[in-house]
């Protein structure tokens, strides 16, 4: 397998290996006192803990999910998806490579530095310069970031650049204080982090929690909770009955056999909502591994009844798919979606066909969140004669394996779409992070990275969707819902992008 460059989206990567769930605070929302001017405290049970305080250096989503309530971008989008202002107060194209942003002129970093162009400089060219960070070959076409005045800034790419805009809405995006990153260095700042966004960093018990409070001088206007508490509660029954009992505000990811009894309960509900996230396999073709047949690729998917993934695991909360790129994202292909392939004699009469009238071994590495998916997925291949040797690894050696190329030909991966675009389909190209490689993959992504026409480039993203379909370089399951248990005193709807903007959440009484 190749060396992994390419994080351009948000992995999914959701881990289960963090310790108990420890609440001395209680946990539940309060009404704004007398002395307050916001709710008291938000608690989110999340079944991971975070990675890092570093936006440049992170590709879990469950992270950023919190990042983004300390950090501020340029741009980001809305709960709708569409791009609007945040540090920048409007933008222009001046030519084919060069955009202009108008920075607001009234934003302080919680230390109380003032927010700048050159903040806005530093930033940009650490995560577009240093090759050390995950991010790195997200903003790497970003060639030079000039500073014209204190709140105006030019961003030129080495060639144009179709996505820049969206790679600047993303959590990768976020702005640091340059001359205070600088004066105490990445090790301390990242043990204290400083940014602009509504809440500040409080404190991290690792394993455990972390814990923000409002910024008061937020530029968009003081956030409305005092607090916010990201819990780790790796058990999703711990999850749950901590939702039931009052203990958390929202449970993320709650089992699907727990919907009806938390739907029930007085006092909570589910939030189910589309999210950007698909379940997939990634098929090596490299010489000498199993997969590199594409009988023993079609036959991984031919036998793989989605539906009844979906019905019996998910509870229905989900929708078949044989593309990465869903509706409302471009390029998307509609007609690969909604639909899958089910055919086991086939896939049987595949392997004889291959000489493999004895069976098959494959190897594959699963983030250890999606065991029971993996493990059915595993007893639908048996059924044909294809052994699935499932390797269960916990999520951030998950992440440090597959950036070092180290995991097995087959990987059951979630991965998500936070540009919004077809270029996710990026880690197909030669240095992108997954084992399957085409050249004529490769081209298509070359010339749809730097086609400005729309058209065009979504003919472009539509055929490599075609061609991955019809060679299997991954097999797509499904793109899954989000499940969201909620205190009913809050007013709250899951973001597309799965991310908790926490200054949206409010209490309904």
């Amino acid at each position: 397998m190749k060396k992994a460059l390419l994080a351009s989206t948000l992995f999914s990567v959701i881990a289960l290996s963090a310790c108990g769930f420890d609440d001395p605070d209680g946990g539940s929302p309060a009404e704004p006192s007398e002395e307050s001017s916001g709710y008291e405290l938000l608690t989110i049970a999340n079944p991971a803990d975070i990675t890092t305080f570093d936006p440049h250096n992170n590709s879990v989503i469950t992270t950023s999910a919190v990042l983004v309530n300390l950090y501020s971008k340029l741009v980001q989008r809305d709960d709708a998806g569409e791009i609007v202002a945040d540090l920048a107060t409007d933008w222009e194209p001046i030519d084919e490579t060069t955009w202009e942003f108008r920075l607001r002129d009234d934003v302080t970093f919680h230390n109380g530095d003032a927010f700048t162009a050159n903040d806005v400089a530093f930033s940009l060219e650490r995560v577009a310069n240093d090759t050390s960070l995950q991010q790195n070959s997200t903003f790497n076409q970003i060639e030079t970031v000039e500073v014209v005045d204190e709140y105006t800034v030019r961003i030129t790419t080495a060639e144009p650049d179709p996505q820049l805009l969206n790679r600047l809405s993303i959590p990768a995006a976020s702005i640091l204080p340059g001359n205070y990153f600088e004066e105490v260095g990445a090790e301390s700042f990242f043990q204290s982090p400083v940014g602009t966004g509504p809440f500040m960093y409080e404190k991290w018990q690792q394993d455990e929690a972390v814990e923000l409070s409002k910024y008061a001088d937020y530029f968009e206007g003081e956030p409305n909770w005092e607090r916010v508490r990201f819990s780790v509660v790796p058990e999703d029954s711990t999850r749950v009955s901590e939702l039931l009992t009052d203990g958390v505000d929202i449970a993320f990811n709650i089992p699907t056999a727990d919907m009806e009894r938390i739907d029930n309960n007085d006092g909570t509900h589910v939030a189910l909502e589309p999210i950007q996230r698909v379940i997939q396999m990634w098929l090596s073709n490299e010489e000498g591994e199993p997969t590199a047949d594409p009988a023993v690729r079609e036959a991984i998917d031919l036998a793989i009844e989605n539906q009844v993934i979906i019905d019996e695991i998910l509870n229905g909360s989900a929708t078949a798919t044989r593309t990465h790129i869903t509706p409302g994202n471009f390029g998307a292909d509609e007609s690969l979606y909604n639909t899958y392939e089910y055919d086991p004699d086939r896939a049987m009469e595949l392997l004889a066909e291959a000489g493999y009238e004895d069976g098959v071994t494959v190897n594959m590495s699963v983030n250890n969140y999606y065991t029971e998916m993996a493990e059915v997925v595993g007893g639908m291949l048996s059924d044909v004669g294809i052994t699935a040797n499932i390797d269960l690894i916990e999520q951030s050696q998950f992440a440090n394996r597959l950036f070092s190329n180290e995991l097995d030909e087959a990987i059951f991966v979630g991965w998500g779409n936070d540009m919004f675009d077809g270029s996710v389909l990026e880690f197909f190209k030669e240095d992108g992070v997954a084992p399957y490689t085409n050249p004529e993959i490769d081209a298509l992504l070359e010339e749809a990275a730097y086609n400005m026409d729309e058209e065009e480039r979504i003919a472009q993203y539509q055929e490599v969707q075609q061609i991955l379909a019809e060679d299997r370089g991954a097999v797509y399951l499904f793109q899954l819902q989000g499940r969201y248990g909620v205190n009913d005193r809050l007013d709250y709807t899951p973001r597309l992008d799965e991310l908790y903007d926490v200054n949206e959440i409010e209490l309904t009484n």
